[in-house]
């Protein structure tokens, strides 16, 4: 079995709408929807945003389930500017928040997936992803941490994923996929959503009224955020059809 894990419903909705669900199962507070994609047993996870949520709902399937192989998806700010919104990446590094701590993703199922984009005839290449608290949404801040890090792409789970598993010896391939540029400011989703958890949605609404441009940016993100999830889907039926699993047991772990 392979497990799929996300943080958000926008990223995984078109992948839900791919797999034949057979099950749900409450795992640590998570909602595991087990299933079939092109006749491949699978399970979804939406593990929620950030690196406390990414490392709980890892440790969940860890302890929990007993897959062959895991695939943490989502999206990612590009640091490169060379990457465009849409642009696939097998994430061969991920870095830390401090920018000193590293992890290399097995390199065997980065190579295997990389090559079964390529064979779909989707352009993906390698990079390496930084981590970080917060949603960066200014480029003058992407631009930063790109000359600190070298990374290609930011965004806030990988390298929570990433620990856990490696802890756990668990197979894995990070596929991320970019939503926003380098090259130009986006939404300020840390801002908007303190907004709305605090005063709800008619104040959102006022606020972006009263900022023209601040609700460009928002329509923009949103925009790419879907794309990315089409593409995140693609890129996963990809690797599903080429067969890429380690053999192993699967299922829920005893006792």
């Amino acid at each position: 079995m392979m497990v799929i894990v996300g943080a958000s419903e926008i990223e995984l909705r078109r992948v839900r709408r791919l797999i034949s669900a057979e099950r749900v199962e409450v795992h640590g507070g998570r909602q595991f929807c087990f299933g079939t994609m092109r006749g491949r047993a699978v399970c979804l996870v939406r593990a929620g945003v950030g690196r406390k949520n990414a490392a709980a709902a890892a440790r969940a399937i860890c302890a929990d389930l007993r897959p062959a192989m895991v695939i943490a998806a989502g999206a990612a700010g590009a640091l490169d500017p060379a990457l465009s919104c849409g642009s696939a990446v097998v994430v061969e590094r991920v870095l830390g928040e401090n920018s000193t701590e590293l992890i290399a993703c097995p390199p065997e199922w980065a190579g295997r997936a990389l090559a079964a984009l390529h064979a779909s005839g989707m352009q993906a290449q390698a990079g390496s992803c930084c981590q970080t608290r917060t949603f960066i949404h200014r480029s003058s801040q992407k631009q930063a941490l790109r000359a600190k890090t070298g990374a290609h792409i930011v965004d806030m789970e990988s390298f929570a994923f990433a620990v856990e598993f490696r802890r756990a010896g668990m197979p894995f391939i990070d596929l991320r996929v970019v939503s926003d540029s380098a090259r130009r400011d986006t939404a300020d989703m840390k801002m908007l959503t303190g907004l709305w958890r605090r005063s709800g949605r008619p104040a959102v609404a006022l606020h972006l009224c009263l900022r023209p441009r601040e609700l460009a940016r928002v329509l923009f993100f949103y925009r790419g955020m879907g794309a990315a999830a089409e593409r995140i889907a693609d890129a996963l039926l990809a690797i599903v059809r080429a067969s890429i699993e380690p053999v192993g047991t699967c299922g829920p772990a005893d006792g």
